[in-house]
């Protein structure tokens, strides 16, 4: 998947390269750039000692040394955020783009970044995000490469945004009436956590409270409901088909999808080849499909898009309002809990 969105340890994520948002002197002493010290050992603080003072915005590439989740540490000197008026998103969208650009170079294929900036340097969490998903983005545009985006709560999100407030309204509206409470489901509710993982609060009477507190009697995931059946055309050649009728090119689909150029290709030319739900979700996506159109190519994969599930709702509801932009759906999963779309 060229962008994911994770919540991990970036200590734990496997990627070619790792990056560490250090100071100007890699000194290792809060935060990430202690963790990847810690993990990495001496060996890279030895290392660090000989470098030159690193300038904000500036990037540079190390061994991983005792780290065995990537290959390479890369450094970057974020910004600390004052007021908004110093250049600290321009500054930050550096960091970005020199990491990146020196994974180019380095020949590697996959790279995880933690939030640059958005702890102890004070960054704006949302407006952190924003640069990072910009600079990213642009550069997956004209560059194949897997780049994973690390966040740890949903404060880095706009909850107020008029898509966010579409979808949850959509989902009350959806899910609520669906459920049709029984006693059984009311009595497992005390012994639940949250959606989001959680535990569960007192009752407040709000109509926002009771759509979560619905939400969450049920076991939502991305629906993976399928069905047996023998189609007369197959998934790669309903989707070869669609790309033709609607005179799109194969680099324009699987960029809009957010699936790397070989995973689609195997698709294309693997004629008995079943998809995961999620991609074959993305694909429809990124060739713009309306709600029936979808339907017919996810009914060759044997899938159907279930009417209870946060997952298969949200994505109704961006193609019926004409949302295609994967990337911000993919947040909008992300912040439901629910799987992203790619593969």
């Amino acid at each position: 998947m060229p962008l994911q969105i994770s919540r991990n340890d970036i200590r734990n994520v496997y990627a070619d390269a790792i990056v560490d948002p250090t100071d100007g002197f890699y000194s290792g002493s809060t935060g990430t750039d202690y963790q990847i010290h810690q993990a990495a050992g001496k060996g890279l603080d030895e290392y660090c000692a000989k470098l030159p003072e690193l300038q904000v915005g500036e990037a540079v590439v190390t061994d991983s040394f005792e780290l065995n989740n990537c290959r390479y540490i890369i450094h970057t000197h974020g910004p600390h955020y004052i007021d908004g008026t110093h250049d600290e998103e321009k500054k930050l969208a550096s960091c970005y783009l020199n990491c990146l650009l020196i994974a180019k170079e380095s020949g590697l294929e996959s790279i995880a970044f933690p939030l640059i900036s958005s702890g102890n340097y004070s960054f704006p969490r949302g407006r952190a995000l924003k640069v990072a998903r910009d600079v990213i983005i642009d550069f997956l545009k004209d560059n194949e490469m897997d780049v994973t985006l690390l966040i740890y709560d949903r404060d880095c999100f706009d909850r107020t945004s008029r898509l966010y407030l579409s979808v949850s309204s959509y989902l009350e509206r959806r899910l609520i009436p669906h459920q049709n409470m029984t006693g059984a489901a009311k009595q497992s509710r005390s012994e639940k956590t949250s959606l989001f993982g959680r535990p569960r609060k007192e009752k407040v009477s709000s109509v926002k409270s009771d759509f979560f507190s619905e939400m969450e009697d049920a076991d939502y995931s991305f629906s993976s409901a399928s069905y047996n059946f023998e189609p007369d055309e197959s998934f790669s050649e309903a989707m070869i088909r669609m790309i033709d009728e609607k005179g799109l090119k194969d680099p324009e689909v699987y960029k809009k999808a957010n699936i790397d150029r070989k995973h689609f290709n195997h698709i294309k030319n693997t004629k008995l080849y079943k998809p995961k739900k999620e991609t074959a979700v993305a694909l429809a996506i990124g060739m713009k499909l309306n709600l029936k159109e979808t339907n017919d190519l996810l009914e060759k994969a044997g899938y159907v898009l279930s009417r209870s599930s946060v997952s298969d709702l949200i994505i109704r509801h961006c193609i019926e309002e004409g949302i295609y932009n994967i990337f911000d759906i993919n947040e909008l999963l992300f912040q439901y809990d629910q799987k992203t779309l790619g593969c």
